[in-house]
C-alpha cells in the first residue's frame, strides 16, 4: 500500500514514536454511577471496522487488535446499521462508499443509537465534499484513501480519547449537580437553623435590654416571669428566690398563677423537681408531671402537666430559679426550650443580683445619712456653746488677755469655726443625697448678692495677700433663687480659689446675664489643674492634693454641694482650666423659678444623680 503524507487539516501531528516507546490507547471507561469520583480503569474499547474490501478490514482488524482494541467487522452498510443498533461500540470506522446503504446512513444510525458513539468515515478524494457533510451530521474525523496506517491509529486514538472525555465531563456534570443538590438542601437546613438562632439570639438580646432597664428588684422580678413566658411559649411561669428568714425558696414573682397565694408556692434544698435543681444547680425537665414521683404539690395546684426549672446561679451559688409550667395541650418542653432559658437565666441572674445589691446600697446609704446627720448635729451642739464661749472670753469688757494668751484663743476660735464649717457641708451633703436640701426663692438683684459673697470672704483671702477684684456688668439684673445658697455656691468657689491661689496672687469675679440666664465665673491665677484631674473635679470627698502633707484642708464636698445647689435650681456648673495657666469655675442659673423647675427636671435629678456612687 502506497504511503502518502498524513492529512493534518490544520492541526499539529506529532512525530511517530518509536516502536519501543509505543503504548496502547486505554479506551474511555463504562459510565460509572455519578456519586463515585475515584479513578477505575477503562473497560476494552469495541470498535466496529465497515468496509466492502476484505483486504481494507484484515488490515483494520491487525492495527487494531496489536492496540488490544475489541474489533468487530462488517462489509455493507445494512449489516452495519444492524450491528450498531443492537450492539455497543466506542468507535465505528466506515467506508462511506458501501453496498447498500451508503456510510451517511451507518453514521445517523450510530449516532441514535448513541450519541457519543465517535464515527470515524474512510472516503477516497473524489468523495471528500460529502465527508465533509457527514461531519456536519456527527462524525468525528474522516481519512482519505490511500491512507497512512501510523495517522488512521493517531484517528482512532483521538476519537476515542474525545468519547472518554465526552463521558468522562457528563459523569463529573452529573456529579457536580448531585453535589449541588446536597449542597443546596445543606444551605436550606442551615438557612433554617441560622433563622432560629437569630431568632433566639434577638428575644435574648431584647430580652436583655427590658430587663436591664430597672434596678428595682419587683420591676426586674416581673419582667422575668413576662420573658420567660415568652421565651418558652408558655403561659404560666415562676421565679423563685432563698428566704434566708424562712430557710427556703419562696416564689417571688409568678405569670398565670394566682397571684394572692404567691408565696404560698415553696420548697427546700434538694426537695422535688425544684430542690434536685438546686441541689445539682443544673436544669431539669419533666415532660408528664402526672406519672413523675416525688414531684412538688403546688405543680398538681397549678394544674402542670410538665415542668422546666433553671437554676439562677451567681458566682456559684444558686439564687433561685426560673419555672416555667406547661398545662394541657402544650407539648412538653424541647432541649432548644431549655438551652434559650439557660442563657436567659445568665441574664437573669445578673439583672437580679444588681438590684438586690441596689437594694442593699440604698438601705445603707440610708442608714448612713441618718447616722451623719444625728452625729453632725450632736457634734454641732456643743460646738456652738464652744464657740460662744471663746467669743465672750476674746470680748475685752469682760476680760483683758495678755498677747500670748490672745493668740491661742485666736486659734481655738479659727478651728472651731473651720469645724462648724465642715459639719455644716456634712449635714448640707447629707440633704442633697436625700433631696431633702430646702430652698427659699426670692427675687434677688444679682449685683448684691455677688459683692456681699465676697465680702463675706475677702477676709480670709486677706490672710495670703489675696486681692479679688468683681466686675459686675449691667446685664447681671434680677433672678429668682435661694439669695443664702447662692451665696454659699460663690463662697465655695471662691474658697476653693483662695486655696489653690499663690500668696498675694489676684481672684477675678465676673457677674453678666442673658434673657434667660445669669452667669457668674471666679477666675484665679494659681497652678491650674491637669486635665487627668478635671474629670474629678465634682466627686465627692476628692481632693486634688490627697497626700498627707496637703496644704489645702476642706472635706472635698464644697465643689459637689455647690453643683448640688445649681442643679437644684436648674442652672449648670462648670471647669476650665489648664495647667500653669489658673482655672476659672463657672455657673449658670435660670432668669425665672418656673424656668428652673423644667431645667430641673430635664436634667432628670441631676444633683442626686451627681453625688451617687
Amino acid at each position: 500500500m502506497t504511503k502518502h503524507p498524513p492529512q493534518t487539516r490544520g492541526r499539529a501531528v506529532p512525530d511517530p514514536p518509536d516502536a519501543a516507546e509505543e503504548k496502547p490507547v486505554t479506551a474511555p471507561r463504562a459510565r460509572p454511577s455519578a456519586t463515585a469520583l475515584a479513578e477505575e480503569p477503562r473497560p476494552q474499547p469495541r470498535i466496529l471496522v465497515v468496509d466492502d474490501e476484505p483486504h481494507v478490514v484484515q488490515i483494520f482488524q491487525d492495527l487494531l487488535a496489536q492496540r488490544g482494541y475489541e474489533v468487530v467487522s462488517s462489509t455493507n452498510g445494512d449489516d452495519a446499521i444492524v450491528k450498531v443498533t443492537t450492539g455497543h461500540f466506542d468507535l465505528v470506522l466506515t467506508d462511506i462508499n458501501l453496498p447498500g446503504v451508503d456510510g451517511l446512513e451507518v453514521v445517523r444510525a450510530a449516532k441514535a443509537a448513541d450519541k457519543d458513539t465517535c464515527v470515524i468515515l474512510i472516503t477516497g478524494y473524489a468523495s471528500t465534499t460529502t465527508a465533509i457533510d457527514a461531519l456536519r451530521q456527527g462524525a468525528y474525523d474522516y481519512i482519505t484513501k490511500p491512507f497512512d496506517l501510523w495517522e488512521t491509529a493517531k484517528a482512532i486514538e483521538r476519537g476515542l480519547e474525545s468519547r472518554f472525555l465526552v463521558i468522562e465531563n457528563r459523569r463529573l456534570v452529573t456529579i457536580l449537580e448531585e453535589a449541588n443538590h446536597e449542597l443546596q438542601r445543606h444551605e436550606e437546613i442551615l438557612s433554617r437553623m441560622v433563622k432560629e438562632a437569630t431568632r433566639r439570639i434577638t428575644s435574648l438580646y431584647e430580652a436583655g435590654k427590658e430587663i436591664s432597664t430597672s434596678l428595682s428588684r419587683q420591676a426586674t422580678l416581673a419582667v422575668i416571669v413576662n420573658q420567660v413566658s415568652k421565651l418558652a411559649a408558655t403561659e404560666s411561669s415562676l421565679v423563685f428566690l432563698y428566704d434566708t428568714d424562712a430557710g427556703e425558696y419562696v416564689a417571688e414573682a409568678g405569670s398565670g398563677v394566682p397571684q394572692d397565694r404567691l408565696r404560698e408556692f415553696r420548697f427546700g434544698n434538694g426537695v422535688g423537681l425544684h430542690g434536685q435543681a438546686v441541689r445539682n444547680a443544673l436544669p431539669v425537665r419533666c415532660g408528664n408531671i402526672e406519672e413523675t414521683v416525688g414531684v412538688e404539690p403546688f405543680l398538681s395546684e397549678l394544674e402542670a402537666s410538665s415542668v422546666m426549672v433553671i437554676p439562677l446561679l451567681s458566682n456559684e451559688t444558686v439564687l433561685g430559679t426560673i419555672t416555667a409550667l406547661g398545662r394541657d395541650g402544650r407539648r412538653p418542653f424541647t432541649p432548644d426550650d431549655q438551652e434559650v432559658l439557660t442563657m436567659f437565666a445568665s441574664q437573669a441572674s445578673i439583672a437580679l443580683t444588681n438590684a438586690l445589691l441596689y437594694e442593699r446600697t440604698k438601705e445603707l446609704d440610708r442608714m448612713k445619712s441618718e447616722f451623719v446627720a444625728v452625729v453632725s448635729h450632736e457634734v454641732r451642739t456643743p460646738l456652738t456653746s464652744i464657740k460662744g464661749s471663746l467669743e465672750l472670753l476674746g470680748d475685752e469688757r469682760f476680760h483683758v488677755l495678755p498677747p500670748p494668751q490672745r493668740e491661742l484663743l485666736s486659734i481655738c476660735q479659727a478651728n472651731t469655726e473651720r469645724l462648724i464649717n465642715l459639719i455644716n457641708d456634712i449635714l448640707d451633703f447629707s440633704k442633697l443625697e436625700s433631696s431633702k436640701l430646702s430652698l427659699n426663692f426670692e427675687s434677688v438683684e444679682v449685683g448684691k448678692i455677688v459683692p456681699e459673697a465676697v465680702d463675706h470672704i475677702r477676709n480670709l483671702a486677706a490672710i495670703k495677700g489675696i486681692g479679688i477684684d468683681v466686675h459686675m456688668e449691667g446685664s447681671a439684673g434680677v433672678i429668682e433663687a435661694d439669695p443664702m445658697r447662692v451665696a454659699q455656691v460663690i463662697t465655695n468657689l471662691l474658697g476653693n480659689a483662695i486655696k489653690f491661689s499663690p500668696e498675694k496672687g489676684k481672684i477675678e469675679v465676673w457677674a453678666r446675664g442673658t434673657d434667660d440666664e445669669v452667669i457668674v465665673d471666679v477666675r484665679d491665677h494659681g497652678k491650674g489643674i491637669s486635665q487627668r484631674d478635671m474629670s474629678r473635679l465634682f466627686q465627692r470627698f476628692a481632693q486634688l492634693d490627697s497626700s498627707t502633707t496637703r496644704k489645702a484642708g476642706g472635706t472635698g464636698l464644697g465643689l459637689v454641694i455647690s453643683k448640688g445647689i445649681v442643679e437644684q435650681h436648674g442652672g449648670k456648673i462648670w471647669a476650665e482650666s489648664a495647667t500653669g495657666k489658673g482655672s476659672t469655675f463657672s455657673f449658670s442659673l435660670p432668669r425665672t423659678r418656673e424656668q428652673s423647675a423644667s431645667s430641673a427636671e430635664a436634667a432628670g435629678e441631676g444633683a442626686r444623680d451627681l453625688i451617687a456612687p
